[in-house]
């Protein structure tokens, strides 16, 4: 239980000091020599003007190692910080790593097809799509999870998805758009994959695992699997309501110990 948490954690510790030391290299590098800063920008910003672009594939995954000051870096490295908190309350450090990087190659395409599609040329930088991607997983999957926020106190994630959302729809005739369409390309994904990963009843998955294994058994074993199965997805369930009412803190190290064994 120990080291699965462990590993978790350091997971993500190494995805930021990762994203930190390549962002922060490019920005100290782009203080001594501008006119290289531009020529990197060029190979790794992600343009949404064609010519700039010239298929170079690759700038859909490297546009999320680069930020546009301190600032940008600390916020959206200080956001996946606390998402991936909520992610690991259901998933493994795999998933993880699949919604953040898949959910930025998503942010990008996203970014890119809309602005082609309305005539606008820019570029970005930042892994902002990428961090919204992994909070969006956690919506799709369960949406009515309560968080405890300092302002607003113990509320759903929904409604934090909902604002985040109507923010970026507000940007977009503003400062930033390029990036605003990024967030939302990577909300889309994350939802989806939260969706795709589990999000209907989880009561229907186990029920159908029974199932099929009651093909395959004695008919006494059938009776005590089960059984077992329905003592076990009752306890799931009861830990998963005290979660999306109380928030993860509130169970106890035997409950969350449970949970992370029926993984």
């Amino acid at each position: 239980m120990k080291s699965f948490e462990i590993k978790n954690i350091t997971t993500e510790i190494k995805l930021i000091a990762a994203i930190s030391i390549i962002s922060l290299f490019i920005m100290l590098f782009g203080k001594y020599n501008e006119d290289c800063y531009r020529m990197v920008l060029e190979q790794l910003a992600l343009f949404s003007d064609f010519k700039i672009f010239n298929f170079r594939i690759w700038q859909f995954f490297t546009y999320s190692f680069l930020h546009s000051g301190v600032l940008h870096l600390l916020l959206n490295m200080v956001m996946l910080y606390f998402f991936s908190q909520l992610f690991f309350t259901f998933f493994n450090y795999k998933q993880f790593l699949k919604a953040y990087f898949s959910g930025g190659i998503a942010a990008g395409i996203f970014y890119f097809l809309i602005s082609n599609l309305v005539g606008f040329q820019s570029f970005v930088i930042g892994a902002s799509g990428a961090v919204m991607a992994v909070f969006f997983t956690v919506v799709g999957y369960r949406p009515n999870m309560r968080v405890q926020l300092i302002i607003f106190g113990n509320i759903a994630i929904y409604y934090i998805a909902l604002a985040f959302l109507c923010f970026d729809l507000f940007q977009l005739f503003f400062d930033n758009a390029g990036g605003h369409l990024a967030h939302i390309g990577g909300s889309i994904f994350g939802f989806c994959y939260g969706k795709w990963l589990g999000g209907f009843s989880l009561k229907t998955v186990k029920k159908a695992k029974a199932k099929s294994h009651l093909k395959t058994v004695h008919k006494i074993n059938q009776t005590k699997n089960k059984t077992d199965n329905n003592t076990v997805q009752k306890q799931i369930d009861v830990i998963l309501d005290k979660i999306s009412k109380s928030g993860y803190d509130s169970l106890t190290q035997e409950e969350k110990e449970f949970l992370f064994k029926q993984k």
